[in-house]
């Protein structure tokens, strides 16, 4: 099971608008998020059409489990962008995805964004779960498999067109995210944050020990920035930041483990 964080994410006062990556409370307060969901804000609240293509699918009632043209359009992009995969599967959402893993026998361990810069290592496995640069309540459960289709296993379940577009969307808005988003991009952020996270490409890792986390996660917040409310998940430069938003942390001196 992944680490949750909700205790620390209830110190967040009520969110009136996500916007890009800012969080705008119904207090005032601006929050730049550098937690983006574990992923899956990495193209910012909803992406930039991904938001007006979910609604085009609620209006055209597809948010049901109905066939459709888009998990074709979906694998193709999928296995365009891991091509080290040979076939993908769709789930309602990540939970169902891991049960049916399970299920096979088979473990799975999430692959997101930019995975290469992640503790977490996924050689030799034969399957993972893609974590989608997608809202959360827009994304399906997605399985990739290093084996072909027709391997013996059981297909997954219908899926919502609504999700598998929403999914399909991200993915094609992410490929041209990647022109921006690089080395000279992340390290605009390193005078500011290395004093207090160690950065590996875009992730941000603590510098602090677990049990002094919870109190940096309270003072980042405090000036105004949304830190991974986990000590175990780091948090994720945005697509979008300005120097100030992020000055205020250089201050916080960690405590170091």
């Amino acid at each position: 099971m992944e680490p949750r964080g909700d205790s620390l994410l209830s110190l967040l006062p009520p969110i009136r608008r996500a916007r890009g990556w800012r969080l705008y409370a119904e207090d005032g307060r601006r929050f730049l998020d550098l937690w983006q969901d574990d992923g899956r804000g990495i193209l910012g609240a909803k992406g930039t059409g991904i938001g007006t293509l979910a609604k085009a699918g609620v209006d055209r009632g597809l948010a049901s489990p109905l066939p459709s043209v888009w998990g074709e359009r979906l694998r193709k992009e999928v296995l365009r962008q891991q091509p080290e995969w040979q076939d993908a599967l769709f789930f309602p959402d990540e939970g169902e995805a891991r049960d049916w893993l399970g299920a096979q026998g088979l473990s799975g361990p999430i692959l997101r964004p930019f995975q290469e810069f992640r503790a977490e290592k996924l050689a030799g496995a034969e399957a993972a779960i893609l974590r989608l640069p997608c809202p959360r309540a827009l994304a399906p459960g997605l399985v990739l498999l290093k084996t072909g289709p027709g391997q013996n296993l059981p297909p997954g379940p219908l899926v919502p067109p609504l999700l598998l577009s929403a999914a399909a969307k991200g993915l094609g808005e992410f490929r041209g995210f990647l022109q921006a988003y690089t080395e000279a991009h992340w390290r605009k952020a390193d005078r500011r944050l290395s004093p207090i996270l160690e950065r590996r490409g875009p992730w941000l890792y603590p510098r602090c020990a677990p049990s002094d986390y919870p109190e940096l996660f309270r003072r980042a917040l405090a000036a105004g920035v949304l830190l991974s409310p986990c000590h175990d998940l780091p948090s994720l430069i945005p697509g979008d930041f300005d120097d100030g938003e992020l000055a205020p942390l250089a201050s916080l001196g960690a405590s170091r483990t």
